[in-house]
């Protein structure tokens, strides 16, 4: 009946092949269509070896190799924990180690040497951690397609070259299937058809019945769409999303993608995200701008996102998502009792208690007194920078209230007034800290009542270069005694003084009007600051900080 020898002996070494067997009556030979007959160089020849090629991918945590597959059990040592692997389910341990660890360098340790199945089948004895990254490196490229198998026994009718019959070969696992492709390809006498019907099982459970090379080649092309619903790299198991609050409310805009954003293949998935569990189980009230969300709970919200198959979307999982708002600010806090505006100048014109923001000013933000770039601000005379009053930061006639401001002077022409920080938006509105004669600092109400640095027009500890920084601090009390501070020294002092500076909170407080020079670290208390409190603003380091 064999009409070709090397068909004879190709058939009699598949009798030692595990899982073939062949089968000799001539009820079983089948005389093929042409068209049925599988091309060892075809695209279908190729998604047959991908198909019944070994998935190494269960223990990708482990080698980081999806083409290769450690044969358990083993041994690994991770974050100083020894981990024995007997079983598929113990992967899940390293896992539960990595999630439990507070570090993002998770080395993982195997104990060698261990043995290894590649995805042609054959295993390989591994004596190193460089043999190991030399097989991965090597398999680098190959596809397997994991979400599909067939429904075995399956047969092949085996012809020779002018399609006489010659056996039926019954193929029951992968690997002989694999094997029997590899040799149907390395011998070009032989050809081969599968006999059909044959039944294909997907990764999510469907099968489905294939009665032709084309209809098989459509299947296991459409496998990926038909996988079960395990997440990819085990992506979908980020639990939470932490941001800084700057604004220190407990509320901010998070963007809720960023929770699947390393996740693999998901065009295959659909993900939308809910307020609440049953939401996400209804299929309602979906988030409608997950990108651009800010939580509705103060600082921890827990939300919902499910995770579907877009081709089949009764395949789901919904996982929870926890919001964490996190303070993050590094700001020591110093003196913040009664603050009612700070601003630190540090690259950006805010003060931090309100909130308020100015953009796009005329001067720059330069380096500070202790040399931190852009940690103070620059005023060109063309500025005029208004913060509004609010209910928390006005100031008043019968007020206690302290000015505490960093400044260092870039002009030389005496006949300059220029303002540092004043009550109002005009001259003679409220109360104004500035510098005249030389830049010499001073502070005057509505009605031209002044307190002065004499000690600068004395040039008393003063030598004027424009490259000094000077601390500088004026305080009012109960009594309505001024007293004006330069660099941690008394300069004047008003006792039970007649400075005046309206009743009326105005609508702004102004800086920089006609100033030229650099200020720093601005702070405006509602009490009054004494010499010990003085003295810590004094020593303390330049202020960087953009939150509280």
């Amino acid at each position: 009946m064999l009409s070709n020898n090397k068909i004879t002996y190709f058939l009699i070494l598949l009798l030692f092949l595990v899982g073939v067997s062949c089968q000799q009556e001539e009820s079983d030979i089948i005389t093929p269509d042409s068209q049925e007959v599988i091309d060892a160089n075809s695209n279908l020849a190729l998604l047959l070896l991908q198909t019944t090629s070994n998935d190494g991918s269960q223990d990708d945590i482990l080698d980081n190799a999806s083409c290769i597959e450690i044969n358990l059990p083993v041994t690994v040592t991770i974050n100083n924990e020894l981990i024995i692997i007997n079983t598929e389910n113990d992967i899940t341990l390293v896992e539960e180690n990595i999630d439990a660890s507070d570090t993002d360098d998770d080395i993982i340790e195997i104990s060698f040497p261990i043995t290894i199945t590649l995805s042609n089948h054959s295993e390989v004895s591994v004596a190193n951690e460089e043999e190991l990254l030399q097989y991965a490196i090597n398999c680098l490229g190959e596809n397997n397609i994991p979400c599909v198998d067939f429904q075995y026994p399956i047969s092949f009718s085996v012809f020779n070259s002018d399609f006489q019959n010659a056996d039926v070969v019954t193929i029951n696992h992968d690997e002989a299937m694999y094997e029997f492709m590899v040799s149907i390809g390395n011998d070009a006498a032989i050809f081969a058809s599968l006999n059909y019907p044959v039944i294909l099982i997907y990764d999510n459970g469907n099968t489905i019945e294939i009665n032709s090379n084309t209809a098989l080649e459509a299947a296991i092309n459409n496998a990926d769409q038909n996988c079960s619903f395990i997440p990819p790299d085990i992506c979908f198991d980020v639990t939470d999303l932490s941001l800084c609050d700057d604004t220190n409310d407990g509320f901010i805009a998070f963007d809720l993608t960023q929770a699947v954003q390393n996740c693999s293949d998901l065009e295959l998935y659909s993900v939308s995200y809910y307020e609440t569990e049953a939401d996400a189980i209804n299929q309602i009230n979906s988030i409608p701008n997950p990108t651009t969300y800010t939580n509705t709970i103060i600082n921890t919200q827990t939300l919902y996102y499910r995770v579907e198959l877009i081709v089949n979307p009764t395949i789901f999982q919904i996982f929870p998502l926890t919001l964490i708002v996190e303070d993050c600010c590094d700001n020591p806090e110093v003196l913040f009792d009664d603050l009612v505006i700070y601003m630190p100048f540090s690259s950006e014109f805010k003060d931090l208690i309100s909130g308020y923001t100015i953009d796009n000013v005329d001067g720059n933000f330069v380096e500070d007194r202790d040399g931190n770039p852009t940690c103070a601000y620059s005023f060109v005379q063309s500025d005029s920078l208004m913060i509004p009053v609010t209910p928390t930061n006005q100031l008043v006639q019968g007020d206690a209230y302290s000015i505490s401001v960093w400044f260092k002077m870039q002009n030389n022409n005496p006949s300059d007034i220029e303002v540092m920080f004043q009550k109002g938006t005009q001259l003679g509105d409220g109360f104004e800290l500035k510098a005249f004669s030389l830049n010499t600092p001073y502070f005057i109400d509505i009605y031209d009542t002044s307190a002065i640095d004499f000690d600068w027009i004395n040039q008393v500890d003063v030598s004027w270069e424009n490259t000094d920084w000077h601390h500088l601090v004026v305080t009012v009390d109960e009594n309505n005694t001024v007293r004006l501070y330069r660099d941690n020294l008394l300069r004047d002092i008003l006792p039970n003084s007649e400075f005046d500076i309206g009743s009326d909170p105005l609508s702004f407080f102004t800086l920089g009007q006609g100033f030229t020079g650099h200020l720093d670290d601005l702070r405006v208390y509602k009490k009054t600051l004494n010499p010990t409190e003085i003295n810590q603003l004094f020593t303390l380091e330049a202020d960087c900080n953009t939150c509280l």
